[in-house]
């Protein structure tokens, strides 16, 4: 066949499609970025609410209000890419409080990093979507008038601007006017206008606590200059205390699993280990060791038991973003408890792809599942409300859902938070192994057989050592706790403890195995 030569002729009838396209591209490129700029978000970050937004500064600038100290460090991402975060309003009682908490957040950051980049990221892909649309419809607009024009009215449009232009000695100039006009519209006034004050110099924070040691990730911080006031650098040396204290202790334990790892049994050819915890209590910092201590044993699924905040109040969504991080590759099946109650917690579990047990068997990694989070409601140093039932209707209903599963799908694994909902399950055998926590001590590994079935029961002591409610904390007030459970063929097969202890040292109990 003959090469279809490009002439002329189809370059103009190309023109007015590449013409729109690049109308499109440049119209939604200006729209997206304008809009990504000037976007924000109020979310929830650490222990307070926090406003995002987006900057072109390579930093991540943190706004503390006017008490504390304006803190920036090196982003390294491209394109310039920062955040700015006015951190806003917390329900801490005191500024102590409010220190610690903030400290202690500090001291295992991963979670709400993540969160914030997930919010950035979101952020930029609904400015990239709004700005196609608008390029889109811009686009269209632009299509419908050339076509509605006409040949013949565009030719003479186009003669009549023609003639307009020669009249224009030195096109050059219309040119350089339409692009200082466009320059300055972007910039705006705001930013022509001679600054009323000097910009904010910045320091590292190592100049405003020089007798101060720093690990890697604080060496990059800086400070606002003008904040060396006594009383504001002993606001800041009393929070890097808390956090050195927290990192120390927390680190060490995460550092000895590896010690004590040829006595933590790993998974074997053709088993599941599933990692157990509950009642962390907000208490962050142990998920370092319970993540190191399933990544030893080879976990492919954590099993969360619930309370993993205190009140579950929105500022303790950091809980659930620092276990989503930590355990990001493992398969999460949570309940909630009696500390998580709101609907908060779920829905933050449900946001991290968290399976959240709703009285439906679920198979995961083999295993099948059945729970239900705590229908109690309890709050941070608050009674029991009751929720929409109590513990023991919670039990009838759950037993009679896995007594229906028995014969053709029956229920390896119960998770609930209160050992009061499984009762009449195990009583009833419907069920090989159902886990809780709730007690926050341990209670069994404890074997029964029901109509020629194995049962067993066993409550996880606290992961997060809390002696109450709240465990968020340089140290622990109680041996935190996580459990190994070994499946083969989706069946619970044995249990090994794995605690650590309040002086830092880690205990490794002995594998504990299960009748099939």
């Amino acid at each position: 066949m003959p090469r279809r030569l490009i002439t002329r002729a189809r370059l103009r009838r190309a023109a007015p499609w590449a013409g729109l396209v690049a109308l499109w591209f440049v119209v939604s490129l200006v729209v997206g970025l304008l809009g990504f700029a000037n976007d924000s978000e109020r979310v929830t970050v650490g222990a307070h609410v926090a406003q995002v937004s987006p900057t072109f500064d390579s930093h991540a600038t943190i706004d503390l209000g006017a008490i504390l100290p304006r803190l920036r460090l090196d982003m390294n991402l491209p394109l310039g890419l920062g955040v700015n975060l006015d951190v806003q309003e917390t329900d801490a009682a005191n500024l102590s409080d409010l220190l610690t908490r903030d400290a202690l957040i500090a001291s295992q950051p991963d979670g709400e990093i993540a969160r914030i980049r997930e919010v950035v990221e979101q952020m930029a892909v609904d400015n990239a979507v709004a700005g196609a649309g608008s390029g889109l419809l811009v686009a269209v607009l632009v299509a419908t008038l050339w076509a509605m024009l006409g040949p013949r009215r565009r030719r003479e449009l186009f003669a009549l601007v023609h003639r307009g232009e020669r009249r224009v000695q030195h096109r050059a100039i219309v040119v350089l006017v339409a692009l200082l006009v466009t320059v300055a519209s972007v910039i705006g006034p705001g930013q022509m206008r001679q600054a009323q004050a000097p910009p904010t110099q910045w320091r590292p924070l190592g100049e405003l606590l020089p007798q101060v040691s720093f690990d890697d990730r604080l060496k990059t911080v800086e400070v606002a200059s003008g904040f060396s006031t006594d009383g504001g650098v002993g606001v800041i040396r009393t929070a890097f205390e808390t956090y050195e204290r927290s990192t120390e202790f927390y680190g060490q334990l995460r550092d000895r699993v590896s010690r004590v790892g040829g006595r933590i049994r790993a998974a074997g050819e053709g088993e599941t280990v599933a990692l157990l915890v509950s009642d962390r209590h907000d208490n962050i910092g142990m998920d370092p060791f319970a993540a190191e201590v399933a990544k030893v044993a080879g976990a492919k699924v954590l099993i969360d038991a619930g309370d993993d905040t205190s009140s579950g109040q929105e500022w303790e969504a950091f809980s659930i973003n620092s276990l989503a991080q930590h355990f990001k590759d493992l398969k999460v099946v949570a309940v909630a408890g009696n500390h998580d109650s709101g609907g908060f917690v779920e829905e933050a579990m449900r946001r991290n792809k968290f399976t959240v047990l709703d009285s439906k068997p679920v198979e995961v990694e083999g295993i099948r599942f059945l729970g239900d989070s705590d229908p109690t409601r309890t709050g941070l140093g608050s009674a029991d409300t009751p929720g929409d039932e109590t513990t023991a209707e919670q039990s009838e209903r759950l037993a009679d859902i896995a007594c229906a599963q028995a014969e053709d799908e029956p229920i390896s694994t119960m998770v609930v938070h209160d050992p009061s909902s499984y009762q009449e399950t195990a009583a009833r055998g419907c069920a090989s192994l159902l886990v809780s926590g709730h007690l926050h001590r341990q209670v069994g590994p404890e074997t029964k057989s029901v109509g020629g079935r194995s049962v067993t029961t066993y409550t996880n002591g606290t992961t997060g050592g809390a002696a109450y409610a709240f465990a968020l904390g340089y140290t622990l007030r109680r041996p935190g706790e996580v459990t190994l459970i070994t499946y083969a063929e989706g069946q619970p097969r044995g249990l090994q403890t794995v605690t650590a202890e309040l002086t830092g040292e880690v205990t490794v109990g002995a594998y504990r195995p299960l009748p099939a």
